[in-house]
């Protein structure tokens, strides 16, 4: 209401008697008086339009803040794993947990930033951990064990699914995920850890109301430079570097696979090994249990990197030599189910070496364990792939059953149709409200004009309620035949055209009807 009495107030003053009619005095006193009223309504507007935004900002920050997978500890390093913390300094050992956190993996480092630089406070800023994590009191053969399960996602380079891939100049990859499983028995520990991240190159794949939007390598980038400082710093913290690639290998997942083995091969590096795995060509007809070919050809390589184990000493009997880093399109799915194995693998090992499994013994025997662990993997999988893709991961059936099922298919099914909505219809404000609570961006209350108010094109209101009228008349012209079979058939074909014409136009431009995001800058996202 006040904002439409200043709007008549100004329009009021406008329409008095012409300022140039009046005493010199009297029109510079009624110049400034209208040049006081217009500022006091753009001051008006401002607030109004600040108010709106505050309101927006506020549902995102909410928005992160009720996505399930925060995790925080005031007595263990959640940030690290069992193999980095072994080999800590007594100093670090006394540093508070903020100051010794890995800082990948602090997802309210933005909102500590004040308080870090005052030591006293330490103690009540925890870092917070965003991911997934299990804990289970587990017996095989009457031995009790604690087995374990974290995944760190990577505050670095986050976001959702589409809007964020491959990797930024930093080398810093889209959805990278550090899974650690940790076994704790008689006061020895043992843990194998594995990490996932989207292809390391720099592409993109923007949804464009197509149910697969084809992905795009950048063609000016220079790919080799985030290339080598992503799997130089990966080195640095994991060791050795076993790349298991689990996209198509035709189709519009050809080059990214193509890119990927060039790039390994450029490098030259002894450190990092490259392995292709078709998962769907291999797998398909429901064939899994050919990812036996796969963990057959890694086994080698998986007992040379072997694991982490510290006896109840506290000496370190072996150390992991370095990392299997998996991915597919996503790094959910395919990569979860891949990693699952692996990490049985490892665990079967493990245990053995620990005396919990007898000698012969498979873990596979092991039901009660069998379906503990079965359904941690899977549980870790939805966690990762709701917190990116925003639907539960696909495939889940076999990681809790160890096969695939009919109602299995049907579920990926349904899941893929709320990730195509959600992709196309809401993942902008997704990204927005991860960039504002990682501090991405950063809200300026100088602003004029405000990043979230994007003015929509005539198109985006005119089309779908034109082809939404068309295909209503078409149904209509159906069930109310005309007086002829040809005159019905006219009213229909003109109709169906209708609806049809523009729904093509539509997808064609279907970069303008998705939600994008507002507060960060395209070539952040690339």
């Amino acid at each position: 209401m006040w904002k439409l009495a200043m709007m008549e107030r100004m329009t009021c003053l406008s329409s008095t008697a012409c300022p140039q009619k009046l005493p010199c005095q009297s029109r510079k006193i009624f110049l400034l008086q209208l040049l006081q009223d217009q500022y006091l309504v753009y001051w008006a507007q401002s607030i109004w339009w600040q108010l709106q935004d505050n309101k927006t900002f506020l549902a995102m920050i909410n928005h992160v803040l009720n996505v399930d997978g925060f995790y925080f500890s005031t007595t263990y390093d959640l940030t690290h794993t069992l193999q980095r913390l072994s080999n800590t300094s007594p100093e670090f050992q006394e540093m508070s947990l903020l100051e010794r956190a890995d800082q990948r993996f602090v997802w309210n480092g933005h909102l500590l930033r004040e308080l870090s630089a005052q030591p006293e406070v330490h103690r009540f800023a925890l870092p917070v951990l965003h991911g997934f994590i299990t804990m289970h009191s587990c017996s095989i053969n009457g031995k009790y064990f604690d087995w374990i399960l974290i995944s760190r996602r990577s505050c670095f380079r986050a976001g959702v699914r589409y809007y964020v891939r491959g990797i930024d100049s930093e080398g810093h990859a889209a959805n990278f995920v550090e899974t650690e499983q940790i076994v704790h028995y008689n006061g020895s520990r043992a843990s194998f850890v594995q990490t996932r991240g989207s292809i390391p190159v720099f592409w993109s794949q923007r949804p464009n109301l197509k149910y697969k939007p084809r992905p795009l390598i950048n063609k000016v980038a220079n790919h080799m430079d985030g290339f080598q400082r992503h799997f130089d710093s990966q080195v640095i913290i994991y060791g050795k570097q076993v790349i298991i690639n689990l996209v198509n290998q035709k189709g519009s997942e050809k080059p990214l696979e193509q890119a990927f083995a060039t790039m390994v091969s450029s490098l030259g590096s002894g450190m990092i090994r490259y392995i292709a795995f078709d998962f769907h060509k291999e797998c398909k007809n429901m064939r899994w249990d050919r990812l036996s070919i796969l963990l057959d050809q890694v086994a080698e390589i998986q007992d040379e990197l072997s694991y982490f184990l510290v006896d109840t000493a506290g000496m370190v009997v072996t150390s992991q030599e370095g990392v299997f880093r998996s991915n597919c399109m996503d790094c959910l799915d395919r990569t979860n189910v891949i990693q699952s194995l692996l990490a049985r693998r490892s665990l079967q090992a493990q245990l053995q070496r620990l005396g919990v499994l007898h000698v012969g013994q498979k873990l596979e025997e092991q039901n009660e364990f069998e379906k503990i662990y079965k359904n941690a993997w899977a549980d870790n999988a939805n966690a990762c792939a709701k917190q990116y893709a925003g639907t539960g991961a696909l495939k889940t059936d076999f990681t809790r059953t160890g096969k695939r099922t009919q109602l299995g298919l049907l579920m990926d099914g349904w899941n893929s149709l709320i990730r195509y909505y959600k992709n196309n219809f809401s993942d902008g404000f997704r990204q927005d409200s991860i960039d504002l609570f990682l501090g991405n961006y950063s809200v300026d209350e100088l602003e004029a004009h405000s990043p979230l108010s994007v003015p929509r094109d005539l198109k985006f209101l005119a089309l779908p309620i034109i082809m939404v009228v068309a295909f209503s008349m078409c149904i209509i012209c159906l069930l109310m035949a005309g007086d002829t079979w040809t005159e019905t058939l006219a009213y229909v074909l003109f109709w169906g055209v209708a609806s049809i014409g523009t729904f093509f136009i539509i997808l064609y431009n279907g970069k303008d009807f998705v939600d994008a995001p507002r507060l960060v800058q395209k070539e952040k996202m690339d």
